[in-house]
C-alpha cells in the first residue's frame, strides 16, 4: 500500500481521467495530507479536494464563480447566496467578498466507512454523480443571475 495521500491522489487521478476524459493538474499542497486536482469538463474548471490523515473517506469537489454585484447590492448578494443554500439540496454555497467577489459551490461527498480509503468502483460513480449534481446547481445558480441582472 502506498501512503494514504499518494493512493488518494492516483485514486482520484483515474477517476477523473475515466469519467470527465481529463488529464488532472496537482494542486500545491497545503500540508502533508492534504491535497487536490484542479480539471476541466467542458467550460467548467472543477477542484477535488481531499485529506488523506484526517478523512480519507470525504472528497469535496467546488466550482468557483465569479460574482461582481456592486457595493450596493452586497446585502442582496448575501440573501441571494443564502436563498441558494436553502433551495439546492446537496450543494453548499459561500461567497468570498475579495476583491474580485466569487461565488464557491462545493460538493462533499462520502466515499467509504469512516476513515478507510475508497475503492475505484466506488471514486467513480460517487464523482461521476457529484460532478452531474454541480454542474446542474451551476447552471441554475447561472440561470439565475442572468435573469436577476
Amino acid at each position: 500500500m502506498l501512503i494514504p495521500y499518494e493512493e488518494l491522489r492516483i485514486l482520484y487521478a483515474h477517476a477523473i481521467n475515466t469519467v470527465a476524459w481529463e488529464e488532472a493538474q496537482v494542486v500545491p499542497r497545503s500540508g502533508p495530507y492534504r491535497g487536490g486536482l484542479v480539471f476541466r469538463k467542458g467550460r467548467r474548471e472543477f477542484t477535488l479536494s481531499f485529506d488523506a490523515a484526517a478523512a480519507p473517506e470525504i472528497m469535496n469537489l467546488q466550482v468557483v464563480l465569479p460574482f461582481a454585484l456592486d457595493d450596493e447590492d452586497a446585502g442582496r448578494s448575501h440573501k441571494l447566496v443564502s436563498r441558494f443554500n436553502a433551495e439546492i439540496r446537496g450543494v453548499k454555497f459561500f461567497l468570498v467578498d475579495a476583491p474580485t467577489p466569487l461565488l464557491v459551490c462545493s460538493i462533499e461527498a462520502i466515499l467509504a466507512s469512516h476513515r478507510r480509503i475508497p475503492n475505484s468502483e466506488v471514486v467513480d460513480a460517487v464523482l461521476r454523480n457529484a460532478m452531474g449534481r454541480m454542474e446542474d446547481a451551476v447552471e441554475q445558480v447561472e440561470r439565475e443571475l442572468r435573469v436577476g441582472r
